[in-house]
């Protein structure tokens, strides 16, 4: 059960994280976004995901553009915000689809570890004396 649930967890996360943060640059283009709006964004959110700990994004800033462009400023920044914050938000809740599971995982195992105790505590007393039984439910008085 639990390799199922984070498999499913896995491949959500793969999904999102390959969709991009919210289109690449040739998609935001087609959206009526300018080229330098798109690039920025694009660099931006690479940066984001960056920042936020994915291991497979880079540092991605065209600062010539940056300085001198506040359509590319403006978009990097707001790639940057988008993506960051969309990046935490799936490492926030993969963190506690995991806490979940091994909570599950604890409750399960502690169950069994009840069960055998009563089975072999219950096995022990079939063959107890009845001196032996009485001696054993005056321990806790």
């Amino acid at each position: 059960m639990a390799k199922k649930v984070l498999t499913i967890l896995a491949i959500g996360t793969a999904a999102i994280l390959f969709s991009g943060c919210a289109s690449t640059a040739e998609n935001m283009m087609a959206q009526g976004y300018g080229p330098n709006y798109s690039q920025g964004y694009g660099d931006g959110c690479e940066t984001g995901k960056k920042s936020a700990g994915d291991m497979f994004s880079q540092f991605k800033k065209n600062v010539n553009l940056f300085d001198r462009n506040h359509k590319y400023r403006e978009g990097w920044k707001d790639g940057y915000r988008t993506c960051k914050a969309e990046f935490e938000q799936i490492e926030r809740n993969s963190r506690a689809a995991s806490r979940d599971q091994a909570i599950r995982d604890s409750y399960k195992q502690e169950n069994s570890y009840d069960k055998v105790a009563k089975d072999a505590a219950r096995d022990s007393m079939d063959n107890m004396s009845a001196s032996d039984r009485k001696a054993l439910q005056n321990l806790g008085k």
